[in-house]
């Protein structure tokens, strides 16, 4: 048994290199070891043939750990050939391009040139067409742009767009001709409608004016009439209400004299009544006095029945308190008694208790 657990040495490098270099190569390694191991036959019952497997599954462990590191440095080798390789990529593709553009550089020169100077021609034409704000603003700065365009000197300098700004120009000035004949059009409109709004509202406010006059006539004749009539009315007002007090004055008078007569008889009547109520207040006040000492009488004595009502109940309570304390102190007497005491020693201590003679001892009745 220890010479089959002796026959799994560890693996030489080379083995394993061989093996990582072909397809298949580990597969075949780990088969040829794993055959190595399984041929080993397990003894649990000995400590030894313990030991012997412990030892075996050392040496797999090994073997993994060797064929791991091995293959992680081949990894590591191959990372670095091929950083290099791609280093070297990066740095020719940067050369080529560098190169490539070295060659194009005259050509893209002379593009963007062409390319600046294709944009400063149709700048300027398009500086000449752009006039779209022009069309809104006052006739004299519609003048002003046919002005600064017929300014601009359209030449050889424009090159091949020569013919397309002297048409630009042509086309622009006819554009705005045309705008300044309908601005200026417009505008003389409008200052005649102003006129025309101007007198509409001078003639609107001489209206005005002459109503005005004319109402404050009007109010001046309806305020004379109507102070006219109200003097009028004010004269005969006067005169129905001097009438009317003369009567009211005959009537007030014919009235007072029957209200003196009517006050005359109603104070002697009242005169007879009062003297009618004397007489019956003195016979009630005869009344209520016998009343009174009668109902004082019977009060006396209903207060002294109740007095001695009470006495009565008060000696029944102290008669029975009395007898109660009695009956209490003759169980206590017998108690003390009977654990020995005499009854004149018996009597002597629920005396000094009932006295409060003994602190923190009483007796509860």
């Amino acid at each position: 048994m220890n010479a089959q657990v002796n026959e799994l040495q560890v693996i030489d490098q080379n083995v394993i290199v061989a093996a990582f270099a072909k397809r298949g190569g580990t597969d075949e390694l780990f088969e040829h070891i794993a055959q190595e191991v399984r041929s080993h036959v397990p003894d649990v019952t000995t400590k030894k043939g313990r030991d012997a497997i412990g030892s075996l599954a050392m040496k797999v462990s090994k073997s993994k750990t060797l064929i791991e590191k091995c293959g992680k440095e081949l990894v590591a080798e191959q990372k670095a050939q091929i950083k290099l390789i791609d280093d070297d990529r990066i740095a020719i593709v940067k050369k080529f391009d560098q190169l490539r553009d070295e060659i194009l550089a005259p050509r893209d020169a002379w593009e963007k040139a062409e390319e600046d100077r294709v944009k400063n021609h149709q700048d300027a034409i398009e500086k000449i067409k752009n006039i779209d704000e022009a069309f809104t603003q006052h006739s004299s700065q519609i003048a002003a742009y046919i002005s600064n365009i017929e300014s601009v000197v359209i030449d050889s300098s424009f090159e091949e767009f020569e013919q397309e700004a002297k048409i630009a120009k042509f086309e622009t000035l006819e554009k705005l001709r045309t705008a300044l004949v309908a601005r200026e059009k417009y505008e003389a409109e409008q200052a005649e409608l102003e006129r025309l709004r101007k007198e509409q509202l001078e003639r609107e406010q001489r209206e005005r004016d002459e109503r005005i006059a004319k109402e404050a006539a009007d109010k001046a004749r309806i305020e004379a009439e109507a102070k006219a009539l109200a003097e009028q009315r004010r004269v005969e007002r006067e005169k129905q209400e001097a009438q009317e007090k003369a009567e009211r004055e005959q009537r007030e008078a014919a009235e007072r004299e029957a209200r003196l007569k009517a006050e005359k008889e109603a104070a002697l009547l009242r005169e007879e009544q009062l003297k009618q109520q004397a007489i019956e207040r003195e016979k009630q006040a005869e009344i209520d006095r016998k009343n009174a000492v009668e109902q004082e009488r019977l009060r006396i004595e209903r207060e002294q029945a109740d007095k001695e009502e009470a006495e009565r109940k008060a000696e029944e309570a102290r008669l029975a308190n009395v007898e109660h304390m009695r009956s209490i102190n003759q169980e206590i007497l017998n108690k003390l008694c009977a654990i020995g005491l005499d009854e004149s020693q018996a009597k002597a201590v629920i005396t000094a208790i009932a006295r409060n003679q003994i602190p923190h001892v009483s007796i509860k009745y």
